[in-house]
């Protein structure tokens, strides 16, 4: 049979297609994906959810290839079609049901995939993920697909239901995870599926028989598929510890809270490690708070006493109350506490000196608790549940002078409480609190060295970059930087550090056995090592006590940290480490735990057991996009194993990969670029990401209906593209050069407020967005066989994108994603497959 006999002899299903169905199953199917996003947060780490969006593109681009080698079948007759399409909610259940209790079984340990002996193990888990939810995505997005091909006369209305019932599935699921526990959000989606069976079977024995097994699909999961936090997380050992007690249980979007009372809970402070200055004081016993699993906070067990904090005298955090303290410092500070650490900050500042104190916990649920554990504090205003950066602006809004702080005090548990907390230790984010110091001000910003120096090398480089725009021209006078064996601390001054006070602080450090990486000035010849830290790299690893290092021999003790300051900061001549990319964090780029440099990946992967948790993503994203390339790389070659259908048209095929792979990288740019600005302009990741998500779908479907009046001629659909990439090339132009001057400026507004603006800057650009994909595959009606390769350029590309623009974001800011968008809907404007005239007429003279 001729390639022209074959696409006449594929006759598409007649009739107006039920949308209901594809919104339903479009629902199930990234409602799934985000519940899978989850488990995973839960069981393992979050990071590996990247994987799980891999699983998802995989499936729709492998059905896609699978669509476009049946479709002569699927469209022999006009019945056929629509008897497959009903077909698939049954098997969709039992790839759900299945896919579910695989993963449930699967023992995936991440620390095991670290360690060069266990690896493979654990690879071979991932390969059980893969091949235990791929059906589950890739029936998903031959359903979609089908509905292509089948209704081609209504791409457009497709396509709309399509998104909407995405979008849709971000509001669901995110509000059921209020009342559904994670692992049980499988469960509450198995009903969509059987509504949408439903839909498409007719017949009253067939529709009995989808209730039966998705009764059966609900009762094997509920019983078979268990899940629970790993032996590695921070909750697995105290919920085995006698008498342990869970007093309370949380559910939101944003985790699962547990809080446990037993005897290993202590409130966590980074103490002297000298008997005589602790004077027999130990630690607080508490509440321990995990939020999935992992360590947030310490939470009182009871109201606080009145009685004196004995081991704050030992407290590694005290130094800068000290230095406000006494006769000459006037009258006792005011202090600004970033992070209340479950309230207790609040005692210890009072304990030491201070005079008005105001505290921020912005983590919604941890604000939430530490006002019902501390009635007082909730009475009294002292705590309040803002952002930092919103504090200040609306503090500075308020009073034209600016208010002001004698000191800014970060906790040491801050930057894990929250995603938006990482806005914090940006140069921006340190810049807006030097700006908020009184002219005796201290800022005090905590950073872990217990895996890696160089966060705390990062954070000093950062700091000196906040000082720089402010204007100061000497930026080492203005910082001090002391430590304990696990725990470093940076002080950043509104004026240089005098000599006395200089003096104080190594008075202080030395009396505690703490450490001074950096004091401005010459070193002090022979000055004592209290706490021995080696150099760790990925060229060099060393250990404790110089061994094998070459910086000396012996048991001498070193302090890398010191040594790092001088050779990358002041004055900071040394060649930077190849593994290592020590640049400040930004508003913009605003990744603080994100410092391989995967350009140099050979020796991060030789010591891959020295990489912490925290740089973990980025090795799943480079993996995920080296997986990605090779599955487009196949969907790409498909017109070579087609030449009689595809082949002959090398015109639309070029074409189509650049349109359709513009789509699907330049969508998925946008819409990462816009949840990363969103959460920083809502002061929420959860918030951000759902109504972004949510937002982004649901235009871009109303968008796509709309496109349904620009579908008539090519002309049509030219004019229709043309209006739509207009819309988004100039949206992506004020984005970049706009969005981050704005978005701080508005960042105090009210809640409600500020999700009307980001709905009002969504809805354009999402609108616009709908347009491409319709009118793309519109155009390609003339050429049915490249429907559904299409759909899975698509999808192939999407894959390619998701960890590409989390890879781009880290190394170069989000600003990137912005204007790779820009360039890639110039390039789709440019290239819409619709043969020419001429080139066409010799297609089907050579067919």
């Amino acid at each position: 049979m001729s390639a022209a006999a074959a696409t006449s002899a594929a006759a598409p299903a007649r009739g107006r297609p039920q949308l209901a169905p594809l919104f339903l199953v479009a629902l199930a199917s990234v409602g799934y994906e985000i519940a899978l996003t989850r488990w995973f947060a839960i069981v393992s780490w979050s990071e590996y959810g990247y994987w799980v969006i891999s699983i998802t593109m995989v499936g729709i681009a492998a059905s896609g290839v699978v669509l476009n080698l049946a479709k002569d079948w699927l469209l022999a007759t006009p019945a056929r079609a629509p008897r497959v399409l009903a077909s698939m909610p049954p098997l969709l259940v039992v790839a759900l049901a299945g896919g579910t209790l695989a993963v449930a079984a699967i023992d995936f340990n991440p620390l095991a995939l670290q360690n060069h002996a266990t690896m493979a193990a654990q690879l071979a888990k991932i390969a059980a993920y893969y091949a235990a939810l791929f059906p589950f995505f890739f029936l998903g997005g031959s359903f979609i697909g089908l509905y292509f091909i089948a209704y081609d006369a209504h791409i457009s209305r497709i396509y709309a239901a399509d998104l909407v019932g995405a979008g849709a599935a971000g509001v669901v699921v995110v509000a059921l995870m209020y009342f559904v526990h994670p692992f049980d959000l499988p469960l509450a989606l198995l009903p969509v599926l059987l509504a949408a069976g439903w839909l498409l079977l007719e017949r009253t024995a067939a529709r009995a028989a989808l209730v039966a097994l998705t009764l059966a699909a609900a009762a094997a999961v509920w019983a078979f598929a268990h899940a629970d936090y790993n032996e590695y997380k921070a909750i697995a050992a105290p919920l085995r510890v006698a008498d342990n007690k869970a007093v309370q249980s949380l559910r939101s979007p944003r985790g699962i809270y547990e809080v446990l009372d037993n005897f290993t809970e202590r409130l966590d402070i980074d103490l002297s490690n000298n008997a005589a200055m602790l004077g027999g004081a130990e630690p607080i016993a508490t509440l321990g708070l995990y939020a999935d699993g992992n360590r947030l906070a310490s939470l009182p067990k009871q109201p606080p006493s009145g009685q004196r904090l004995a081991y704050l005298d030992a407290a590694l955090d005290s130094l800068p109350y000290r230095l406000l303290q006494g006769p000459a410092q006037g009258q006792p500070p005011s202090v600004l506490l970033v992070g209340s650490r479950g309230g207790f900050r609040l005692d210890e500042a009072a304990q030491m000196g201070a005079g008005g104190v105001v505290a921020l916990e912005p983590e919604p649920v941890l604000h939430d608790l530490v006002r019902r554990y501390r009635a007082d504090l909730a009475e009294d205003g002292r705590l309040l549940p803002s952002a930092p950066s919103a504090y200040l602006q609306a503090i500075r809004a308020g009073r034209p002078g600016g208010a002001t702080f004698d000191l800014i005090d970060i906790a040491l548990d801050y930057q894990g409480s929250s995603d938006i907390a990482k806005y914090s230790f940006t140069v921006e984010g340190l810049a807006a609190y030097h700006a908020a110091l009184s002219p005796r001000g201290l800022l005090s910003v905590p950073v872990p060295i217990r895996e890696f120096t160089v966060y705390a090398v990062k954070l000093v480089l950062t700091a000196r970059e906040a000082l720089r725009e402010a204007g100061i021209a000497d930026p080492a006078r203005h910082i001090v930087v002391y430590r304990s064996a696990w725990n470093a601390r940076v002080l950043i001054a509104k004026q240089p550090f005098d000599a006395a006070t200089l003096d104080a602080v190594r008075r202080f450090c030395d009396e505690r056995s703490f450490d001074t990486p950096w004091l401005p000035g010459p070193p002090r010849p022979g000055a004592t090592i209290w706490n021995d830290l080696p150099p760790v790299s990925f060229e060099t690893v060393a250990s404790t006590g110089g061994a094998g290092t070459g910086a000396g021999a012996g048991d001498r003790r070193q302090d890398a940290l010191a040594d790092e300051i001088r050779a990358y900061v002041f004055p900071g001549q040394r060649p930077r480490p190849a593994t290592v990319d020590l640049s400040p964090a930004t508003t913009d780029r605003p990744y603080f735990h994100s410092v391989l440099h995967l350009g140099a990946l050979a020796p991060i992967l030789e010591r891959i057991d020295l990489v912490p948790r925290e740089e973990i993503g980025a090795l799943v994203s480079l993996a995920v996009l080296a997986q990605s390339v090779l599955i487009a790389l196949a969907v790409l070659s498909l017109p070579l194993f087609r030449r009689r259908t595809m082949g002959v048209h090398r015109g639309i095929v070029g074409k189509s990969i650049a349109y359709f792979a513009g789509i699907g990288l330049g969508f998925l740019f946008i819409e990462i670029y816009l949840i990363e600005k969103a959460t920083f302009f809502l002061n929420d990741r959860t918030l951000g990401f759902s109504l972004t998500l949510a937002a982004m779908l649901i235009f871009s479907g109303i968008g796509s209906w709309a496109s349904g009046r620009y579908t008539a001629s090519t002309e049509d659909t030219r004019r229709g593209l043309r209006g739509a990439c207009i819309v988004v090339l100039t949206w992506c132009a004020l984005a970049w050069a706009f969005a981050d001057v704005a978005l701080p400026a508005g960042i105090a507004l009210p809640l409600p407020v500020r999700i009307a603006l980001v709905l009002l800057a969504v809805a354009p650009v999402g609108i616009a967005l709908g347009f491409p994909f319709a009118c793309g595959m519109s155009a390609l009606r003339t050429h049915p066989h490249f429907v559904p390769w299409a759909w899975s350029l698509n999808g192939a590309f999407s894959v390619v994108a998701s960890p590409l623009a989390q890879l781009l974001a880290m190394g170069f800011g989000n600003r990137v994603l912005v204007a790779s968008a820009l360039a890639l809907y110039a390039l789709v404007w440019m290239r819409l497959p619709v043969a020419q005239p001429a080139a066409r007429g010799r297609a089907l003279a050579g067919a």
